[in-house]
């Protein structure tokens, strides 16, 4: 992921967290075809909001904490989400 994404070794661990949020939403044969997190919390996952690990993205900046002509967003690069909070870092 790391490779693929272009980035530096300090990001390996967004990276490893990223692999295993990726890996418990996936189908495993083992387990009749159902993800870990379907054991866990039975439910389906939701994966729409997921995105490729490094790809750019745009950080909002909220409405307190700029002026009138500042950019609403400021470029960056995903590294994984909050899973708490279902947030972008």
């Amino acid at each position: 992921m790391l490779h693929h994404a272009k980035l530096d070794k300090r990001f390996w661990a967004e990276a490893a967290m990223t692999a295993i949020y990726v890996k418990n939403r996936l189908p495993s044969p083992k387990i009749e075809h159902k993800t870990p997190f379907e054991i866990v919390y039975k439910s389906k996952p939701s994966v729409k909001h997921m995105r490729v690990f490094g790809c750019r993205t745009y950080i909002l900046t909220p409405k307190e904490k700029r002026l009138k002509w500042d950019p609403k967003a400021r470029a960056g690069l995903f590294l994984g989400g909050d899973q708490s909070r279902c947030q972008l870092r």
